[in-house]
């Protein structure tokens, strides 16, 4: 035996505390897969002892690696949110780098031992998945368990010849004399569990020699009792914590690679997510042993994020979109998931009515500097994207996977001034943070099935806003495939905000990155949450019930019902209430929205003069009082000049474009509409110079980087130029045992 250790590992975190990983040779072997004693001369072990340790080094090594890499983004990322901290972005980016390039160079160095991954067939080369039962002493005799998990290619074990390896076989796959199987079995065939007891009764009773040859000694059945014993028990016990995923023992060829691939091999303990053992990380609290199947957390392309570029038609520059990231959490099954862990880059696939993320190795992560200066940029939101590999459920297991992805595609909401205005030390905060706006399930939200496509999509299908993203523009170049996405009722108010945020950055041109039968639907809504049928709307879409028709229904018989009669009136006064008493939510208003309620709010008859609740609480009554107080919240919310003529050529009660798209006429018709809300503003006491001193205030153009305010505010009149300091002062995730 060599004095070398095969390995180093961190137990802990305290006092740098590292053991060696000994490889001893060793003559007794238990196989997962098989269920079988495999017994080898000292010569022949010692040969699996290094073969296993090269496999077990390599994906030691990658392990390692990345959560150097990880902890040095993180480290970049801190400093990029401290703008005191500047000086040292330089040389906490080439951290990175140097980090990065250790990471490729691990990487390479494992795949080309572990060989190549077919997403399309088999997966990886498969493994075997042993477990050392006893050592090799130099007297010659045996002793000592070993609770440690040992890999070997499948390949390898089956090429041992007869003359150095013998098989014995426990009694565990036979359903017919399940009584006699050490393993427990539901109605359905699934392994439920390991029978302890079972497994006792075969070790007792297994023959000690063959053919004249002494297989076991009396210490080897201890050996094989207490080592056995002590694996069926962390299994077992695993399948009773706390978990996300894994309700059965799995002994799959998938299961045992996927427990390879997460660096098991490395642990000297059973259940190497107890104590402080940090081998790796990532999945110290999501493995589930015994079924092989783990939760990963990703942030995508990485925790700080990259800018995403719009390159808009007929604009001379790309657009910013504003720093995104995606947050997801993974159910790694199988080879499948062993890919995600492994492999250099991502692609989105589907397998039969689920999306799902798997390892792709023909592209590769843009290198830091790269995703840091120039980010991820698109042209036409509707051009074809190319999609992921096809495959097949048995790459993830077969039947019994249980397939799950969680997450969100996030962006870094602007400051707000109140955030970190004079703020210094530790009560500085962190000017701004990342919100999801829309969220990724396994399950495919349509977009697909309803023929909307393409690089970055928007559409409203089966009651809810829905994306189509393209994995290029999450994770890179090579990326394949798109995610499917939705925003859930809770996540409206976000969603809004990301979109009208979008508006704002084109100065309220075109986004046609959400199709128009949406933004049209978005606006419809905008205005129904404000009205006095809110509570109908809210249920429809917490139960995504509503269509594109039936909100325009449900729209078009309101505008109706506040048009004319008494009742239309006090329509209108409650509308005219409801927009002073939520004054920020015209911030997340279109500028259709907005020209619609300048319209609602300004409609009038005979029973608005007749209407007593229609002039105000004052000492002099004032007609319309309410309705003018909201017309001028409404004239507050606007960012631009060219949003405001914006929302007077959409002063309709559709919110259609009265210049139908010419520019030269929009101004002509924005002023006819201005004159008309300027005579309804002089009725009762005169608001009409509130109107101009507004106009005159407004900022001539975008200033990119703060969050949206209203123009009569002090933030808002600071607010001139482009923020200088966005995307810095930023608030990351910290850095987290369960995140790469």
């Amino acid at each position: 035996m060599s004095d070398k250790p095969a390995g180093t590992n961190t137990l802990s975190k305290k006092e740098s505390n590292v053991v060696d990983v000994m490889h001893d040779s060793v003559e007794i072997y238990f196989c997962t897969g098989t269920q079988e004693l495999i017994l080898l001369t000292p010569q022949a072990a010692s040969a699996l002892d290094r073969h296993a340790g090269q496999l077990m080094t390599v994906v030691n090594d990658y392990h390692t690696a990345t959560l150097a890499y990880s902890a040095a983004v993180q480290d970049y990322g801190t400093s990029a949110s401290n703008i005191s901290e500047s000086a040292a972005l330089a040389v906490k980016e080439a951290s990175v780098t140097n980090a990065e390039n250790t990471l490729q160079q691990k990487r390479d160095a494992m795949q080309k031992l572990l060989g190549d991954f077919a997403a399309d067939g088999a997966g990886y080369e498969q493994v075997a998945e042993l477990i050392p039962v006893s050592t090799a002493k130099n007297s010659g005799t045996r002793s000592g368990p070993g609770k440690r998990y040992s890999y070997a290619k499948k390949g390898y074990i089956d090429k041992l010849g007869t003359g150095v390896r013998h098989r014995v076989k426990l009694k565990a796959g036979d359903k017919a004399s399940a009584k006699d199987s050490i393993f427990t079995r539901n109605n359905q065939g699934d392994i439920k569990g390991i029978n302890t007891a079972a497994l006792k009764k075969q070790i007792a009773e297994l023959n000690t020699s063959a053919e004249g040859i002494k297989l076991f000694s009396a210490d080897d059945l201890i050996s094989i009792d207490t080592t056995l014993c002590g694996w069926a028990d962390s299994w077992n016990a695993s399948l009773s914590v706390a978990k996300e995923i894994g309700e059965h023992v799995d002994i799959s060829a998938g299961a045992q690679f996927l427990r390879f691939s997460s660096n098991l091999g490395a642990s000297g303990t059973w259940e190497p997510w107890k104590g402080e053992v940090a081998i790796k990380a990532e999945f110290k609290s999501a493995l589930t042993l015994a079924s092989g199947a783990a939760m990963a957390n990703y942030y995508i392309p990485d925790r700080i994020g990259w800018m995403l570029k719009w390159q808009a038609q007929g604009r001379p520059k790309p657009m910013d979109m504003g720093l995104i990231r995606v947050k997801l959490g993974i159910s790694l099954i199988g080879f499948a998931g062993a890919s995600a862990q492994l492999e250099g880059q991502l692609q989105v696939t589907t397998v039969g009515a689920n999306q799902m993320v798997i390892g792709n190795r023909q592209g590769r992560l843009p290198r830091f500097h790269e995703r840091r200066a120039t980010g991820a940029q698109f042209h036409d939101a509707r051009e074809k994207n190319e999609d992921g590999v096809k495959v097949s459920g048995e790459i993830f297991g077969g039947a019994k996977a249980e397939l799950k992805l969680t997450g969100a595609i996030q962006w870094l909401q602007p400051p707000t001034m109140t955030a970190h205005q004079g703020k210094t030390g530790d009560d500085a905060k962190a000017a701004a943070k990342y919100v999801d706006f829309c969220s990724i399930s396994e399950s495919l939200v349509g977009m697909a099935g309803a023929g909307i496509g393409g690089v970055f999509q928007c559409d409203f299908i089966n009651g809810r806003f829905c994306f189509s993203i393209a994995a290029s523009l999450c994770v890179g170049v090579g990326a394949k495939g798109s995610f499917e996405a939705a925003v859930d009722y809770d996540k409206l108010n976000d969603f809004a905000g990301w979109l009208i945020y979008q508006l704002y950055g084109l100065d309220y041109g075109f986004f046609e990155v959400v199709t128009k039968r949406a933004f049209t639907a978005f606006s419809q809504i905008s205005v129904l949450l404000l009205s006095d049928i809110k509570e109908n709307i809210d249920i429809g879409l917490k139960n995504m019930t509503e269509t594109i028709s039936t909100i325009g229904d449900i729209f078009t018989d309101y505008v109706k019902k506040s048009e004319a009669g008494i009742a239309a009136s006090s329509k209108r006064n409650q509308l005219a209430l409801n927009v002073i008493l939520n004054t920020n939510r015209l911030l997340e208003f279109t500028p259709e929205s907005k020209g619609i309620l300048l319209y609602m709010l300004t409609r009038h008859s005979v029973w608005d003069h007749l209407d007593i609740d229609n002039r105000g609480n004052g000492i002099i009554p004032d007609i319309y009082h309410d309705r003018k107080q909201a017309v001028l919240v409404v004239l507050h919310s606007i960012q631009t000049q060219r949003e405001w003529f914006q929302v007077f050529s959409h002063y309709n009660a559709t919110g259609a474009d009265l210049a139908d798209g010419n520019s030269a006429l929009k101004y002509m018709v924005a002023q006819n509409k201005m004159n008309e809300l300027r005579r309804f503003l002089q009725e009762g006491l005169n608001k009409d110079d509130e109107m101009d001193k507004i106009y005159r205030n407004l900022n001539p153009t975008p200033a990119w980087g703060y969050a949206l305010t209203m123009n009569n505010t002090l933030p808002y009149r600071l607010f001139r130029v482009d923020n200088p300091f966005y995307p810095r002062q930023c608030e990351f995730s910290p850095l987290s045992e369960t995140i790469i």
